[in-house]
This record gives structure tokens, C-alpha cells and sequence, in this order.
């Protein structure tokens, strides 16, 4: 007759499991109380109202692990449907639908089930299909567009020259500067931001007024220099140039400009004729944003002074940014070593 002797600790630990404890456990642990008491195997049986195997297989497993022995074991959970389908869905979705005599451009996932089960038998919910496209390494993603990259024949040539003019002002032989402008629009940028509560909203203005900033940054010193006008316009961008003339009266002056219709306006080359110690250097065509170090002087402006607010006027946003550029540090561009 299999019986258990009981300690009273083992009485409080096995009463506290069985209040405590989630359903089975609860009843394992009542059983070990009810032999502790005396009651035999039979009558435990007729209690719980289940075999006399399943009575004494807790109570050995009690004698031999204690209380861990009451609990439930991990399990492996439900074996897939069809140990192949991962493998089948992600073949079928590295296809697109039209390769496989479908209308639709993409995979949805109610499609996939619908011709899973239509050309394999596979017959798997559509909350499955997600499960093995996300195991299988797919992500529900918004495509980017990708516009062909045109490249600048001229690229290397135009880069070298630029390196040659940075290295003389390594050398102490003369200046560098980045030039472009941008127009400062009433319009807001929108970055992110910190917020608390609803998501910010940011009105629009009834027209999109803008404003022209001519921007020059030196490579050595970092030192920004600029104008602005109403308009983006080849006069004014002479006249900025006049300015610079005059900020550097002495030595050769390379002046790096992308290929903006401003810079190769007649009256500007007939300018830069006219002043033979400024060297205009091109920066390669496509490749502007990335090749004027200036690019980044007009992000820093747009996120301090129009992101996320809305101006009362255009007045107001141009005396903000002229504000911001008295308030600017040097912003020095990399240099190479000296030779």
C-alpha cells in the first residue's frame, strides 16, 4: 500500500501549492495532502475522479522530486502542419505573383494562403502564412524608390582639382571656398521631434513666400560667409562674389560651385574673367549634396530655425536666420595632411 509520510513543512509548502498553484498542479498537490492523512490510493482515485495509475504516478513523482515533480514540464508545443511549408513560402514569395499566373504586382498574405492551398494543398490560416514569412526573414515594408544614378564622366578630374586646391591651402597658398545658396521657405520642415500627448500638428502657410541666402564656407578657418536677397539671381550672385573679393583682397581664391544655372550665368563667367586670381572649381555633376561640404550649413539652418513651427511671416523666418548665421561657428571642412 503505497502511503506518504509527511512532514510539517512538507504539509505547509504542499498546502500553499494547492492554493496557489494553476489547475492540475493544485489537484497533484491535494493528492500528496490526502495520502500525508492516511487516505489509500483508491479512495484518492475516487476523489479526483481518475485512475489509481494517475494517483500513485504523482506520488512517486513526489517521493522522488518533491514539489518540482508536481509541476508541469515544458512542452514542445503542436508539430507543424507540414515541416516543408516554411521552406514552400518563402520559395513561392521570393516569386512574383505574375511568375506564378497571378494579376496582382505583390504577395498580400490572404493571396499566398489562397494559392498555397490552391497549387500545393497546403492549407495553412493567414495568421500562419505571417508566422513562416516572418520566420523565413520577410518584413511587411514600404518599397523606396531608386531613380537610375547618373554618374559625371568627368568626376575624378573634377574631384582631383579639388584636392590639388585644398592641399595649397594646406600649404598656406591662398583660399577655399564652398559656395552655394538655398531659398528659405515659409513653408515648415518637418522633423522629428519630442512630444507629449496627441501628435503635433504643424499648419501650412496660405503661400509658399520664399527668400534667397548665398552661403561661402572656408576650408581652413570654417568661417561662413553670406547674403540674402529676395531672389536667386546671377546679379546677386555677383554681388556676392564682389563680397567675398573684398573679404579676401589678396591671393588665389578657388571658388568650389556646383552646377547650379546661377553660377554659369554669362554675368557670372564674365565676372570670373574679369578676376583672374578667382579659380571657379566644379564639383561633379549628381554629386553636389554630397560634395559640398556648404549642404550641410543649410540643414543645420532649416532644423534650428524653420523645423516644425510655422512663422507668422516671412519677414519674421529671414531675420531668425540672419540671426542664427551672426550666432554661427566655424564649421572647418577636413583638410589633407601637409606634404
Amino acid at each position: 500500500m503505497l502511503h506518504l509520510n509527511l512532514t510539517a513543512a512538507q504539509e505547509r509548502e504542499l498546502h500553499a501549492l494547492s492554493r496557489h498553484a494553476v489547475g492540475r498542479v493544485a489537484l497533484r498537490a491535494h493528492m500528496v495532502l490526502l495520502s500525508g492523512r492516511g487516505c489509500p490510493v483508491s479512495q484518492i482515485a475516487w476523489i479526483h475522479a481518475c485512475g489509481t495509475d494517475v494517483v500513485r504516478t504523482w506520488l512517486h513523482r513526489y517521493q522522488q522530486q518533491g514539489v518540482a515533480g508536481l509541476l508541469d514540464q515544458p512542452k514542445s508545443g503542436r508539430p507543424p502542419k507540414d515541416r516543408l511549408a516554411g521552406p514552400i513560402i518563402d520559395a513561392q514569395a521570393s516569386q512574383s505573383p505574375r511568375c506564378l499566373g497571378q494579376v496582382q504586382a505583390c504577395w498580400s498574405v490572404g493571396l499566398l494562403a489562397t494559392f498555397l492551398a490552391q497549387r500545393f494543398r497546403l492549407l495553412l490560416s493567414r495568421a500562419s502564412v505571417r508566422r513562416y514569412l516572418h520566420h523565413m526573414g520577410w518584413r511587411w515594408a514600404r518599397p523606396r524608390l531608386a531613380p537610375a544614378r547618373k554618374t559625371d564622366p568627368q568626376a575624378d578630374a573634377k574631384q582631383a582639382a579639388i584636392q590639388t586646391a585644398l592641399q595649397a591651402v594646406v600649404d598656406g597658398l591662398g583660399h577655399l571656398l564652398d559656395l552655394d545658396e538655398a531659398d528659405l521657405r515659409l513653408v515648415p520642415v518637418v522633423h522629428a521631434m519630442w512630444m507629449k500627448g496627441p501628435r503635433v500638428r504643424v499648419p501650412p502657410p496660405g503661400t509658399n513666400a520664399r527668400h534667397a541666402f548665398f552661403g561661402a564656407l572656408e576650408a581652413g578657418s570654417g568661417q561662413w560667409q553670406w547674403v540674402d536677397h529676395p531672389r536667386k539671381l546671377a546679379v546677386h550672385f555677383v554681388a556676392f562674389l564682389d563680397q567675398l573679393a573684398a573679404a579676401y583682397p589678396s591671393g588665389r581664391l578657388s571658388l568650389v560651385l556646383d552646377n547650379a544655372p546661377t553660377h554659369s550665368a554669362k554675368v557670372v563667367q564674365a565676372w570670373l574673367q574679369a578676376h583672374p586670381r578667382m579659380v571657379a572649381l566644379w564639383v561633379p555633376t549628381y554629386a553636389a549634396h554630397q560634395a559640398n561640404p556648404a549642404e550641410r550649413i543649410w540643414g543645420l539652418l532649416k532644423t534650428a530655425v524653420v523645423a516644425n513651427r510655422l512663422a507668422g511671416s516671412l519677414d519674421e523666418l529671414v531675420l531668425v536666420a540672419r540671426q542664427f548665421f551672426r550666432e554661427l561657428p566655424p564649421h572647418p571642412v577636413k583638410l589633407p595632411t601637409a606634404a
